[in-house]
């Protein structure tokens, strides 16, 4: 049920980016929905639709506010007095974006451990709302420890690549909000503080060893970006998800768990745009 619910809304998502338009806003308040063809000296040329052959539409630009483009930008309609004459003066309130973004995280927790990482971003298509993003990944997986162990990394790591799509709904704007799914493979060691018990002497023995870990899965991540200048950013996401592979490897045993495992990560990262 959840894969059902999470491939629908991504699906819904697809669908709502792919019939983004224009958006002409009146000074009535009235709205128009289209695809901005032209915008001349003294009026707007648009469609109704994305069709090539679809009929052409004129609107006075005096008679506009604004023009809402798909892509996130919003040009303003002006009215001003120069030399006893009215003229218009198109305002832009968003510059344009670059299509390429690289992110350092200084923080980022699964639940393997906390880390940190990096990661790269490309807008693929002129309207901004879909990215292919592959972030690179380095946590510090907690120990495994019995009662009479004590606690000791011992090099322990895991190293993830996650490649992944990225959907923006509402285009790049300042404020953007993303959706998309990412895979994970994750490779590493991690320390087993185990103990046995030796009957002769009453006590418990150290058997302490590196393991191989390996996990493989699916989340579906949630993105947050503040664009504070047109090259800097600020970032935050959360994802949840689910381990499809988590098999480790000690000494000349092999432990795999099967079944539907909960994963999740949780990520600050600060960006840079060009």
């Amino acid at each position: 049920m959840i894969k059902n619910s999470t491939f629908t809304f991504l699906l819904s998502l697809l669908f709502f980016a792919a019939q983004a338009q224009d958006i002409i806003v009146r000074k009535n308040g009235k709205t128009i929905e289209g695809k901005v063809t032209e915008v001349g000296v003294d009026r707007i040329t648009y469609k109704i639709n994305k069709e090539e052959s679809s009929a052409n539409f004129v609107i006075l630009k005096r008679e506009v506010l604004r023009i809402e483009f798909e892509n996130g930008q919003t040009v303003f309609m002006t009215d001003r007095i120069d030399g006893g004459r009215a003229k218009t003066v198109i305002e832009r309130e968003s510059e344009d974006f670059g299509a390429n973004l690289i992110n350092i995280s200084p923080f980022k927790a699964l639940d393997s451990g906390p880390g940190f990482g990096i990661s790269y971003e490309r807008i693929v298509d002129k309207s901004g709302h879909f990215g292919i993003i592959l972030p690179l990944t380095v946590t510090i997986p907690g120990t495994s420890t019995y009662i009479f162990d004590v606690s000791d990394n011992n090099g322990s790591y895991m190293l993830y690549f996650s490649p992944g799509l990225k959907i923006y709904p509402f285009g790049q704007r300042k404020v953007t909000y993303a959706v998309g799914p990412n895979f994970f493979f994750g490779k590493g060691e991690r320390w087993n503080n185990s103990s046995i018990y030796d009957p002769n002497t009453g006590g418990y023995i150290s058997n302490g060893q590196n393991t191989d870990w390996v996990r493989m899965g699916l989340l579906v991540n949630n993105y947050i970006n503040f664009q504070v200048t047109p090259k800097f950013q600020i970032s935050l996401n959360g994802g949840l998800g689910s381990r499809y592979v988590d098999r480790e490897k000690y000494i000349s045993t092999t432990t795999v768990t099967r079944g539907l495992q909960v994963t999740g990560e949780f990520n600050f990262s600060l960006g840079f745009r060009f």
